[in-house]
């Protein structure tokens, strides 16, 4: 990642996913802001699975945190 960047990305306060040549990869703009890079599409895509799945896994342990007290006890008495 890059906070301030001088190379070829696309400026006038886009937003969105661009590939760009200079240096090659994958460059998340906000607002016109690079707020994420990327040498390869592959990395970007490794970077958001692994996103996703830290929020399956905090909304598990959620739900189990709220609901897990009113789940039945199934072990033998």
């Amino acid at each position: 990642m890059s906070e301030n960047s001088n190379t070829n990305v696309p400026d006038g306060g886009k937003t969105g996913i661009f590939y760009v040549k200079d240096p090659a990869g994958v460059v998340v703009m906000k607002s016109g802001k690079e707020i994420a890079r990327y040498d390869t599409v592959q990395a970007f895509v490794a970077s958001h699975e692994e996103g996703l799945q830290a929020i399956s896994n905090r909304d598990e342990k959620l739900h189990e945190a709220i609901f897990g007290q009113y789940a039945p006890n199934l072990t033998d008495s």
